[in-house]
């Protein structure tokens, strides 16, 4: 599925310049083949150069910056999301064999699947280094933990997902996929700045609030591409509940599940201490708005 609603949310946002000075510290001082690259190293850099809104690591700056976390730490802890996030999209590219990725050809038809694997694993790596380079290094080892925990419910969501035959999916496993793949990397940013600034009694507030609005998304932009994906058959949020209900019944169903999924988000956001949440609450309102 497109991300083209979740874009339009966010689209007033401007790329963090401190998360790209880690993201190029981590794999190299230029976007382009440099001496002695290897292919793993140009793919990554290709497809980070390939475009997305980094909104992932502006939850975490933002929220950083709200608890009181220097400019420098709240950027690594923006890079660590981003890096696994965009760790996820070669290999969601690679093992659904989506050939474009933004409009280019993805990592593993540009460089061939066997790169592609490699890439992934040295953006996963990368998000580690990044949380290594942590001004306060008594903190380092919570973060590592909880990083990996993370990464290992989206790598049990990605599992789920391959194994799941839409033909027996229920829209509960549908919202429980969407959860596991991508509230989990809207949660963390959140999450790491929480534990960092040592209030970690605010994590389930945050991971509560970032699924909510991970699902409410995803719903959303099935919404969005509802014609596309129906012309191709493919799996759509309202094509499950069609089995249900008629066209016009199942569309005003999802439409009133993503906003009050959203709201839901919204409240849970607003309600961490500081403003720590204010940027997850204005991408609820924004998208909602368009719903």
């Amino acid at each position: 599925m497109s991300d083209t609603a979740y874009n339009d949310a966010a689209a007033s946002a401007a790329a963090p310049s401190r998360v790209e000075d880690v993201l190029h510290s981590l794999l190299g001082s230029t976007m382009s083949r440099g001496e002695g690259a290897t292919d793993t190293l140009e793919a990554a850099r290709y497809h980070l150069a390939s475009g997305g809104k980094r909104v992932r690591a502006q939850l975490g700056q933002h929220a950083s910056r709200a608890l009181g976390v220097s400019a420098a730490d709240g950027a690594r802890i923006g890079a660590v999301a981003e890096l696994i996030h965009n760790a996820s999209l070669v290999y969601d590219d690679l093992q659904d064999r989506d050939r474009l990725r933004r409009g280019a050809d993805a990592v593993w038809v540009r460089f061939g699947p066997d790169v592609a694997l490699c890439t992934g694993a040295l953006l996963l790596s990368a998000a580690y280094g990044a949380l290594a380079g942590l001004s306060q290094p008594e903190h380092v080892a919570q973060l590592v933990a909880l990083t990996h925990r993370r990464t290992a419910h989206l790598i049990h969501g990605q599992t789920a997902d391959l194994s799941s035959s839409a033909g027996e999916m229920t829209t509960a496993d549908y919202e429980q996929i969407a959860t596991d793949k991508s509230g989990v990397l809207f949660a963390l940013p959140l999450e790491l700045a929480c534990v960092y600034a040592g209030e970690p009694e605010l994590s389930d507030r945050a991971r509560r609030a970032a699924n909510q609005f991970a699902v409410g998304y995803q719903i959303a932009d099935d919404l969005d591409d509802l014609s596309v994906d129906s012309a191709a058959e493919r799996l759509n949020y309202v094509s499950l509940l069609r089995r249900v209900h008629d066209e016009r019944t199942a569309v005003a169903f999802a439409k009133r599940r993503s906003l009050a999924l959203l709201d839901e988000a919204g409240e849970l956001a607003r309600s961490l201490p500081r403003g720590a949440g204010e940027l997850l609450a204005s991408l609820s309102a924004a998208l909602a708005a368009k719903v």
